[in-house]
Formats: structure tokens, sequence, C-alpha cells
């Protein structure tokens, strides 16, 4: 009896040992087995985030639909900037043109009436300037050692009569340029010449008279 029964015992504990080994054996390869930590392992770890100084996703959206909202804002802004300059830049009115006709060389006298001046004159005719706005007469003149007054005028010899508003005149001993007032021409092709005076028997001097034409 004794016999049959110590094989069995043996191999029953032989059964125990091995399902013990097998035991242990599986616990051991069944945990997972450390590794050495990833960059990005080594970061999260060295730096933790705090969760409470993050943005929401909330908050994320918000700040990307304010931002958003701004930059739309800015660009229509710089649209309607940009189209109110080519608005202004085509508002602007072209600047008046302005032409000289110059009437020929000086001359001096002492008559105190008008006497005219050697060739100074010119034929115009103002409907050759359909836009004309204005029209002025302009004249360096000047008077002997500053005693009394140089006067200086056009003179309309077609129809032989002085140019209305284009007198002039300077108490001043250096040339001085003098413009008159708007000056009212007869229609048609006409002569104008360039008449002087002085007014107390001083000589009277003219240089470089020219008729100033303004256009729109």
């Amino acid at each position: 009896m004794k016999e049959k029964i110590l094989p069995i015992l043996i191999i029953v504990i032989a059964i125990l040992v091995l399902a013990n080994l097998v035991f242990l054996d599986v616990r051991y390869l069944g945990q997972p087995q450390k590794s050495l930590p990833t960059a990005t392992e080594s970061a999260s770890q060295t730096a933790p985030v705090s969760l409470s100084s993050s943005p929401s996703s909330s908050t994320v959206s918000e700040t990307c639909e304010t931002t958003c909202q701004q930059t739309i804002d800015e660009k229509i802004s710089q649209a309607i900037a940009t189209l109110s300059g080519k608005e202004t830049t085509n508002q602007k009115t072209s600047q008046p043109q302005v032409i000289y006709i110059p009437l020929g060389g000086g001359g001096a006298t002492t008559n105190r009436d008008w006497a005219d001046v050697d060739n100074a004159e010119v034929y115009l005719d103002v409907n050759d300037y359909p836009n004309l706005d204005k029209a002025y007469f302009e004249g360096f003149i000047k008077v002997k050692n500053g005693n009394g007054k140089a006067f200086a005028r056009l003179y309309d010899v077609t129809h032989s009569i002085g140019v209305q508003g284009s007198d002039i005149e300077s108490a001043s001993e250096n040339f001085t340029l003098v413009e008159s007032g708007s000056l009212n021409f007869w229609q048609g092709k006409n002569l104008y010449r360039v008449q002087v005076k002085s007014l107390n028997g001083y000589e009277a001097y003219i240089d470089t008279g020219r008729i100033k034409l303004i256009l729109k």
C-alpha cells in the first residue's frame, strides 16, 4: 500500500511545484517592462502643465472669434479708406492753367498824359481761349528816384479806348512787378498796346509788360 501512495505523492508534489513555477513565471512576464522615458515624456515629467493656467476650449474659441472679427474690421476699414482716397482724388478739380502773353520791350516817359511804348503791343482774340476765366495786365514799373508815381495800362488800339481795369502804378525807385485788376476785353481780334505816364514829370519806366490769362 505504501509503495502505491508514495509515487502518487511524488507526482502530486511535482505537479504543485510545476504549477507554482508556472504561476510565478506568468506573473513576472505579465508585468509591463520599465523602459527609458522618451524626450516628450521627460519634458512632461519635468515641466508638468497646470490645468488651471490653460484656457478652456470655449475660451480659445471665443478668443479666436474676437481676433478674427478684429482682423475683418481692420480689412474693411482699410478698404473703405482706400475707396475714400480714390473718390477724393477723383473729385479733385484740376489746377487752373496760367498763360503769359509778352508785350515786347519796355520804355520810359516824362509825360503826364498817356504815351505809347514802342514795340510793346500784341494782337489778341479772347475767343481763342474758350476756357478763359480771368485776365490781368502785369508789368515791372518804377519812377526815377522814387519821386511821384509811374503809371501804366493797356490801350485797345482797335477801339481807341483804354482797357478797363488795366491801370497799374508804383512809387518805387526800383522795378517792381505790379498786377492790375481783372480785365474786360472787347470781343474779336484786337490790337493791345502798352502806355505809360508820370505823375509829376519825373521819368516813369516800364519793363517786361505782359498779359496774364487764367484758364479753367
